[in-house]
């Protein structure tokens, strides 16, 4: 079964349940990021993420008391200027360095108010096997206990751009230890087909594996590819869309033409931003609903748009895994 209910405990506890969509803040396009996360603040009673790099240089104010959950990032997205699928590349991202000492320091000052989950290193330019990021991720935060752990899986080489799942599927036992699994959407394939395939073959491995582990897509909160991904066995989703672009009707569009059709052409630009947020954080959370109404009986009509879409690519993702 790929697409399932699946648990985050913490000392035999459960914190959160899957699916989970979760709104995430970076300083990467966002340079008043912390201003950002003080308005939704107000908001947000959810999952949320934020990053090790912005907490490292100051960039973000703790404490963070309004998530249920925290995911504290790995900050290879901040320091890297490559972008996310769903960036616009408006502004020029100029990284500060980034190393593994900073970001065990970043990680041995969390003193959070909330349950957190804290993600393995990561830089564009270090680059490691499969069994050597395990090694390095199951070495994170020593002696630090009360967290939940995740490895976020990459390339192993800095020439690859994508995943080599092969090289994943063959480590599959040694992710036992981890809470959580992670690979970015832009990395776990090249096409919507190729990674939803590459993710219902890790779910298929786990479950082999006898593994529950949820299976975290980073980079993806949208209204069409996220519940696909879902389906095809992932868990834990987190983007800057939500941030970026406006959630209207089954579609992912542009701010300012989501303000002409709601608010009309005369609205401010800043009165139009704080209006997105608002209505697609309650947009993600009737999505999440949908997904979780669906696991209750596999019934697609759940999903208000496109599930003849979500129907036929799942059904193509099971044949290419042949299972």
């Amino acid at each position: 079964m790929l697409a399932k209910r699946r648990v985050l405990k913490l000392n035999g506890q459960e914190i959160e349940r899957t699916p989970l969509l979760v709104p995430s803040f970076s300083s990467k396009g966002f340079p008043d990021v912390d201003a950002i996360i003080k308005y939704s603040s107000e908001l947000i009673d959810g999952v949320t993420l934020v990053s090790a790099y912005d907490l490292h240089y100051d960039i973000i104010k703790p404490p963070f008391n309004f998530p249920s959950l925290i995911f504290l990032d790995s900050g290879g997205y901040e320091a890297s200027k490559d972008v996310d699928l769903s960036d616009l590349g408006d502004k020029e991202h100029v990284p500060n360095p980034w190393t593994q000492a900073m970001h065990e320091s970043a990680l041995a000052n969390w003193e959070p108010s909330v349950p957190s989950v804290l993600i393995s290193y990561d830089h564009p330019k270090e680059r490691l096997p499969v069994k050597d990021q395990i090694a390095r991720a199951m070495a994170m935060a020593p002696g630090r206990t009360g967290f939940l752990r995740e490895i976020l899986l990459k390339p192993e080489t800095t020439t690859q751009s994508l995943l080599q799942m092969s090289d994943v599927l063959k480590c599959v036992h040694g992710l036992a230890d981890f809470d959580v699994i992670g690979v970015t959407e832009k990395e776990v394939g090249n096409s919507i087909f190729d990674r939803m395939k590459n993710i219902a073959e890790l779910r298929r491995a786990l479950d082999k594996a006898g593994l529950e582990t949820p299976i975290h897509v980073f980079g993806s909160l949208d209204t069409i590819t996220t519940p696909m991904y879902f389906l095809a066995g992932a868990d834990i989703f987190d983007g800057l869309t939500w941030l970026r672009f406006a959630f209207f009707q089954g579609q992912t569009i542009y701010k300012h033409n989501y303000g002409a059709l709601k608010f009309g052409v005369a609205t401010k630009s800043h009165v139009i931003d704080g209006r997105c947020w608002n209505d697609n954080y309650y947009y993600i959370k009737d999505l999440e609903l949908e997904m979780r109404r669906y696991l209750n009986g596999k019934d697609f009509s759940v999903f208000k748009h496109h599930s003849d879409l979500f129907q036929t690519s799942l059904q193509s993702a099971i044949e290419a895994i042949g299972a």
